[in-house]
């Protein structure tokens, strides 16, 4: 049955049941009509299958999510909300138009809900959360029942806060929940990298269709707290996300920059001493102007200052590896981090023979790079001429991978700084003899417990991040008077970094691929390589 669209309201308060036991929808809803007083219809999409029952404003929703294999998603133990069987959820909205405190009345509900499926279904129930969306409160209960219906266990209930206005709560990962409310130091924005993604902040809503997501979803989620001592004190940040997956940045492009000056206002309202832009948002803020003439008054950087300084000195680091004869070709060298890296390598080895690579109407803007020098660099348009290259840098926008097994010459080396990634790593299934590395920095004592994708749990390394980051990291420790990187980076900006960095023991981290992969050894490679060099 095709999804329907959901009634007009907005959601204002929901509690979460689980089942230990995954039973037939159909047999769920049977056994909880008497109780609800409104008949259940089917529904499916490409996260959950469920039935719902609607009445009044008032829904309830039993699901089963298609996909386990969310890294919350741990089966065994003790039932916990992430690794149910069956998600059952009690939703109350708020009628269009109406305002002030909506009366509702469904702890009894909950209750009643509990006790009959434990008992019919001899399974254990939990009763683990009220989520007032309405007022950014969540109570924790963790009541559990058992098959003789009566309570099993019921802790005493905690409310906290789970955000800031409607417009930005906290994920409702327990352990991810930042309990520092003062002053922050820094406000890091990252958006997910896949339309899944959205869910992970919120396993509560593994339950719910996209949807009904899609209306709950905050313009501003608070992911977890970043903590780092550096400088002779503790900087305080958060992380937080936008909604919306590249793809959608782009069709909803207005939609997105809203989203971003919400999460400017939330940095306001938290004393936020400055605000730093991950992964695509630079590409659709105009590299922080369009967020800078909004709220002038706040400091913002983009990130591409210090992760071209970074891309930099990795290219000394791997052709120290595999040998410094090779071509250096940057895919994307047009634009802003392709241009600031190109000006830090030229920097570092004016000499270096290096292809730069964009598109046609781009390649105005390369010779213009200080330290260009057409002797030793060329421009091209024609992916197919990085096959001559030994490494390959790729610092693009594009919103998944461009480049493909057969693009590459035998043995070469990928610092792929693109995110999402410009290389997927089902490539290396048919080229074991190519190594790609991520751009990635070495904090000193960071704390940043929300899960990026870098590492597999066996190749954890906490102190391991986006350069991205560092940027905003070694702003705060300096206490840089103002927006540190908006539009392209200065050199100047770039020598600041530089120094910050040795300063406070921040450097490119050691040579990690995928997650799956963690740290892979370039040595031992083939340093010769034949001359395909053009005459220029």
């Amino acid at each position: 049955m095709k999804q329907k669209t959901v009634e007009d309201g907005m959601y204002c308060l929901m509690d979460f049941l689980h089942l230990a036991r995954r039973n037939d929808l159909n047999s769920l809803a049977v056994a909880i009509r008497p109780l609800v007083g409104a008949d259940f219809d089917f529904y499916r999409d490409e996260f959950v299958e469920c039935v719902v029952a609607s009445w009044d404003g008032h829904e309830v929703i039993v699901a089963h999510p298609l996909d386990a294999t969310l890294p919350e998603h741990v089966a065994g133990g003790q039932l916990t909300e992430n690794n149910a069987a069956s998600y059952i959820t009690l939703a109350v909205k708020r009628p269009p138009g109406a305002s002030g405190d909506v009366v509702y009345c469904q702890t009894d509900l909950a209750t009643s809900i509990a006790t009959t499926l434990a008992t019919t279904f001899d399974t254990e129930v939990l009763h683990s959360k009220t989520w007032e969306i309405d007022r950014a409160k969540t109570t924790l209960w963790n009541r559990r029942y058992g098959s003789t219906s009566a309570v099993v266990e019921s802790s005493q209930p905690q409310v906290f806060s789970s955000g800031w206005k409607r417009h930005a709560l906290v994920t409702t990962l327990e352990s991810l929940r930042p309990t520092y409310d003062g002053p922050l130091d820094f406000v890091h924005v990252i958006h997910p990298r896949a339309i899944i993604d959205r869910r992970r902040p919120f396993p509560l809503m593994r339950g719910l269709t996209a949807d009904r997501v899609a209306i709950i979803q905050p313009t501003c989620s608070i992911l977890g707290p970043i903590e780092v001592p550096i400088g002779g004190r503790l900087l305080r940040g958060e992380l937080v996300t936008i909604p919306h997956a590249p793809q959608e940045m782009l069709e909803r492009l207005s939609d997105a920059r809203d989203a971003l000056i919400d999460v400017l206002d939330y940095a306001e309202h938290r004393q936020a001493g400055f605000v730093s832009l991950g992964a695509l948002i630079p590409s659709i803020s105009r590299q922080g102007r369009l967020l800078k003439q909004a709220r002038p008054h706040l400091a913002i950087t983009t990130g591409h200052g210090f992760t071209a300084v970074t891309i930099a000195q990795m290219v000394d680091d791997i052709e120290k590896e595999i040998g410094s004869d090779g071509v250096v070709a940057v895919m994307g060298a047009a634009g802003s981090t392709g241009r600031a890296a190109l000006r830090c390598m030229f920097r570092r080895s004016p000499l270096r023979r290096v292809l730069a690579i964009d598109l046609p109407q781009q390649m105005s803007k390369i010779p213009e790079i200080p330290g260009w020098n057409p002797a030793v660099h060329r421009l091209t348009t024609v992916k197919e001429e990085i096959r001559e290259a030994a490494i390959v840098v790729c610092v693009t926008n594009a919103v998944g991978g461009i480049l493909q097994a057969d693009d590459f010459g035998e043995g070469t080396v990928i610092l792929d700084d693109a995110q999402p990634e410009n290389v997927d790593i089902s490539v290396l299934d048919t080229r074991p003899d190519l190594r790609i590395v991520k751009c990635l920095t070495r904090i000193p004592g960071l704390h940043c417990p929300f899960d990026m994708g870098l590492f597999a749990a066996e190749h954890l390394d906490p102190e391991v991040n986006f350069t991205c980051l560092a940027e905003i990291i070694l702003s705060a420790a300096e206490r840089h008077p103002e927006s540190c990187v908006v539009g392209d980076p200065t050199d100047e900006q770039l020598s600041y970094l530089e120094l910050a960095a040795r300063r406070h023991g921040v450097k490119p981290a050691e040579f990690f691929s995928f997650p799956s992969l963690g740290s892979i050894d370039l040595r031992g490679r083939a340093l010769m390589r034949p001359n395909t060099d053009r005459p220029t």
